[in-house]
């Protein structure tokens, strides 16, 4: 009988005893996100945009040895000894199905996964998959791959059955994988249209779904409002389903996160915040894990920055809650390890800088939504402001797709783009060495033998 993490009442459970997970999310890998990486646009843009400069073959190569060179060896054998027993992944459904050709599976999505379950048994951390695209978009941000602002994948039930179906793919390929911790079905959905108990029928679907294929893992259901409200939330009948939810604070109340606030309330206002999810192990009588937590990295000062991040984790560690922060490598933004000052991608991402950076693209957005509201109403609600403003920065990364990426990727050289990718090799990358002790010091070390 193989081994799997199971959900017993409100605790997981690994080898007949609890087990607690600390880890770190791999953003932007299988799913580029714009300020992550240091280029406007979406996933697909950023994608199109290579192919434009490069030609489809070139641009399928730059991408896979993006992929290759991110997450290698060294990087799995770095995160164990920095207490690592988790790694939360997200992908695109793009790697698995085809637009062009729905009703077919492409074999590299499962190849990128086999590779990364290989690293995780190996070096025994456990794999949280979690589906962060889908087709049209769960939420209206950049990070669903969302280049309209409407999440229209709520609005076509045809976008819903193929998610479900690559779901059941995936679950009839791994469930004998020990290291594999379970499927987070759905990252941060929003916005989804005003029908009761949409989000819940879908995630019971996709759930009897999994359970067709595999009776070992856990399912993990995540929250509305970008994994924040759990108020309409009903979880499938299953007894092996865990709730995840994501914690930033900071976005929704800024004030928190600057200096010269007060550290002490800002901790107890952290932990009221924090306390109100861990109520959700009583509500559901399940476990919960915080999917995502962190902050940007003040470069400038990096002590304060990692003042915030320890003050998380001691929270995190005063519930006894599981967690991944975000995230593990970027272009230097949010992550523990990024590539070298003098590699090729840092110096695009120089030059990008000089042009666009998400917060300035914010700002326009908002700025033009209030000029477009004076036209129509001087009382433009805060609501449907909010979700314009989405829509309209849709409008934005096809304007920085034309006049800032692609002019700067022309002016390389084929072979010079094509190289790239080799600096996020561990080998040529830096890494926080005061992240790295955080992570050591708040890890739970209990998920082995």
């Amino acid at each position: 009988m193989k081994d799997f993490v199971k959900v017993r009442g409100k605790e997981f459970y690994f080898r007949g005893r609890p087990v607690l997970f600390s880890g770190l999310g791999v953003g932007s890998w299988l799913n580029m996100e714009h300020f992550m990486m240091g280029m406007p646009g979406t996933d697909r843009q950023i994608r199109e945009t290579f192919g434009l400069v490069l030609g489809e073959k070139d641009a399928e190569r730059f991408f896979d040895s993006f992929i290759m060179n991110f997450m290698g060896e060294e990087d799995f054998a770095f995160l164990k000894e920095a207490g690592v027993n988790l790694l939360r992944v997200p992908f695109s459904y793009r790697l698995f199905i085809d637009d062009e050709h729905p009703d077919r599976y492409k074999e590299e999505g499962f190849r990128y996964l086999d590779r990364l379950l290989a690293f995780c048994s190996k070096y025994e951390i456990f794999l949280l998959p979690d589906l962060h695209t889908t087709p049209g978009g769960q939420n209206p941000d950049w990070h669903s791959d969302n280049q309209t602002g409407i999440p229209q994948f709520w609005h076509y039930g045809i976008f819903q059955e193929q998610i479900i179906g690559l779901w059941k793919k995936i679950a009839a390929r791994y469930r004998e994988e020990t290291w594999l911790l379970g499927y987070d079905l759905l990252n941060e959905p929003f916005l989804m249209p005003e029908r009761e108990g949409m989000l819940n029928e879908f995630f019971r679907r996709v759930t009897e779904a999994v359970r067709e294929e595999d009776e070992n893992h856990i399912v993990f259901i995540e929250g509305d409002f970008f994994s924040m409200d759990f108020s309409s939330i009903a979880l499938p009948e299953d007894e092996q389903t865990a709730i995840t939810f994501h914690f930033y604070p900071g976005v929704w109340e800024k004030h928190l996160t600057e200096k010269d606030f007060d550290a002490t309330r800002r901790v107890e206002r952290m932990d009221e915040l924090l306390t109100g999810f861990d109520k959700l192990r009583e509500q559901f009588g399940r476990p919960v894990l915080c999917g995502e937590a962190g902050v940007d990295i003040d470069r400038e000062d990096i002590p304060f920055t990692m003042q915030l991040i320890e003050e998380t984790l001691s929270l995190f560690q005063k519930h006894s809650l599981s967690w991944t922060l975000w995230s593990y490598k970027d272009a230097q933004w949010m992550g523990l390890a990024w590539p070298k000052s003098d590699t090729p991608w840092m110096e695009l991402v120089r030059k990008v800088r000089k042009k666009w950076t998400h917060y300035g693209q914010m700002e326009i957005a908002d700025e033009l939504m209030d000029e477009i509201g004076k036209r129509y109403t001087e009382d433009f609600s805060r609501e449907l402001k909010y979700e314009l403003q989405f829509q309209l920065r849709g409008l934005l990364y096809r304007m920085e797709q034309e006049y800032i990426l692609k002019p700067l990727l022309m002016e390389y050289e084929r072979e010079t783009l094509l190289s790239l990718p080799e600096s996020f090799r561990f080998e040529n990358c830096e890494v926080y060495e005061e992240y790295r002790d955080l992570l050591k010091k708040y890890s739970f070390r209990n998920a082995g033998r």
